[in-house]
């Protein structure tokens, strides 16, 4: 569900790296400065970073719907084994009247057709199911991800940033500048947002 987002957010990561790289080389060549401006410029930053692990962990609205989701999931499995398992006695009862000689050869063709029926529907109705929850988890995902670009591009604007990257495990930044993480900010305003919904 993560990795939806965090491939958008990585696409961004290598341009922005590539900036990095071209900005300390032309600082490198152009000027001598000293340590202490460049800690006061980076207060200035056009670079900041997401962790967005983190924000997930802590986005509510985004929790809840997971969980409903997950339970939804988990209650829709639960019935169709339950049908499952119903439709597996049917099978052991039918077969055990075939080899007690029970039912005629016309009765246990019509039983078979049944029980074969009954199947089908079941199969029909787990895949169903499943693309159903795929595409409500898509809906949750889509939605996601507009709220968290739109408060992005709100925050870009404000402060001026050039590139505003995610930072955590598989996205190829070995290390940051905590000064630059601006995770909790997103967060307020995700919260500010939720808040003002609730209204």
């Amino acid at each position: 569900m993560k990795n939806n987002l965090s491939l958008i957010l990585n696409a961004i990561l290598f341009v922005a790296v590539g900036y990095l790289l071209v900005a300390k080389f032309q600082s490198g060549k152009t000027s001598q400065e000293p340590a202490a401006a460049e800690s006061a410029s980076s207060s200035n930053a056009d670079v900041v970073y997401v962790r967005i692990d983190s924000l997930l962990d802590k986005y509510d609205v985004y929790q809840d719907k997971v969980k409903a989701l997950e339970q939804k999931s988990q209650d829709a499995e639960a019935a169709l084994q339950a049908r499952g398992r119903t439709l597996e006695r049917e099978f052991l009862q039918a077969q055990q009247k075939v080899q007690q000689g029970l039912l005629t050869p016309n009765q246990v063709q019509q039983e078979e057709q049944r029980l074969t029926q009954k199947q089908q529907v079941l199969v029909a109705e787990q895949e169903k199911m499943s693309r159903q929850l795929l595409d409500e988890r898509q809906v949750i995902l889509d939605e996601l991800e507009k709220n968290i670009k739109d408060i992005l591009k709100e925050i870009r604007q404000e402060k001026g940033y050039a590139y505003i990257l995610n930072y955590g495990p598989g996205t190829g930044v070995l290390m940051v500048d905590e000064k630059l993480d601006i995770t909790s900010l997103v967060l307020e305003r995700i919260k500010a947002d939720s808040s003002e919904e609730k209204k």
